[in-house]
């Protein structure tokens, strides 16, 4: 949860902060579809105004997250608060409206129309939420995605993509193809990619020509890896603790430290990118062992 680069706060703080996160998902979002969801009669309604409303809040909440939570746990935070938005969707609206719809109809009493209308609406927000929740869950897999300076934009867009592609398939039950809405899906998708692609970024010609000893990228991996990754604590089975491992697991520190710059985890050990450039530099030399 912490990343001291995006907000220095404690651990229980920050436990704290994730589950307001979640209750007030939920609080704001049942509010924008009882408030902006019912029409001057009192029947639910207004499908468009609260498709914005939720539309808002969620950019709104994402933008939150990534400037109090590490990058990987502000998308885990708002794909879990969408999802739990659903399942109070059903345990709070969906399921009691229909037991109330089923005990009139036993009692032979008239059946309140907004019950329906209300459980119908929570199910189709359920359906456009699906894959925004599956996009947030395997987001921790790509981290020049949650990592991105403007993650919480790349979040919002890659949970907008996976609302139209589910619009589109929604769509073809009921008419033809709407193929602009698959083509919008796409656009986005491809922006994506083209915004958190890594640079290339060449270093400066002096910079280049010094070599880089094996002793120093020891001396940076010593310091900034291996406390987490030697014979005792040996995370994601990966070892760098002797100059063997440390040459085995080249191209793994080249990806995750210098492209990705995805480790150490919310960079907990504070290595620095000159640090990040001369493993660079290394590992683009052929990584030499000795």
């Amino acid at each position: 949860l912490v990343d001291k680069a995006v907000f220095d706060w404690s651990p229980g703080a920050a436990v704290a902060g994730a589950m307001a996160y979640l209750v007030l998902g939920w609080v704001v979002y049942d509010g924008i579809c009882r408030v902006f969801g019912r029409k001057p009669d009192g029947s639910v309604g207004g499908d468009l105004k609260v498709g914005i409303g939720v539309f808002v809040y969620t950019c709104v909440a994402a933008w939150i997250a990534c400037h109090l939570f590490a990058g990987r746990a502000a998308f885990l935070l708002t794909g879990a608060m969408l999802a739990t938005v659903m399942s109070a969707n059903v345990l709070m609206v969906i399921i009691p409206g229909q037991r109330k719809v089923v005990a009139a109809l036993r009692a032979k009493q008239p059946v309140d129309p907004n019950l329906g209308k209300r459980g119908k609406q929570r199910s189709v927000h359920n359906t456009y939420f699906t894959m925004p929740v599956l996009i947030a869950m395997l987001s921790n897999h790509y981290g020049m995605v949650t990592q991105h300076r403007l993650n919480w934009l790349v979040l919002v867009l890659l949970m907008l993509a996976g609302a139209l592609i589910r619009l589109f398939f929604v769509l073809r039950h009921k008419a033809p193809p709407r193929w602009e809405i698959a083509a919008a899906a796409i656009a986005i998708l491809a922006g994506v990619a083209w915004l958190v692609a890594p640079p290339k970024s060449d270093p400066a010609p002096a910079v280049a020509a010094i070599p880089v000893s094996f002793a120093q990228v020891q001396a940076v991996v010593g310091e900034r890896c291996a406390m987490c990754h030697n014979a005792q604590v040996v995370s994601k089975n990966i070892q760098l603790h002797t100059p063997e491992l440390i040459a085995s697991h080249a191209q793994q520190i080249y990806q995750q430290a210098v492209v990705l710059k995805t480790m150490p985890m919310n960079n907990a050990t504070q290595i620095t990118d000159a640090e990040r450039a001369l493993l660079g530099r290394w590992y683009e030399a052929g990584a030499p062992p000795r």
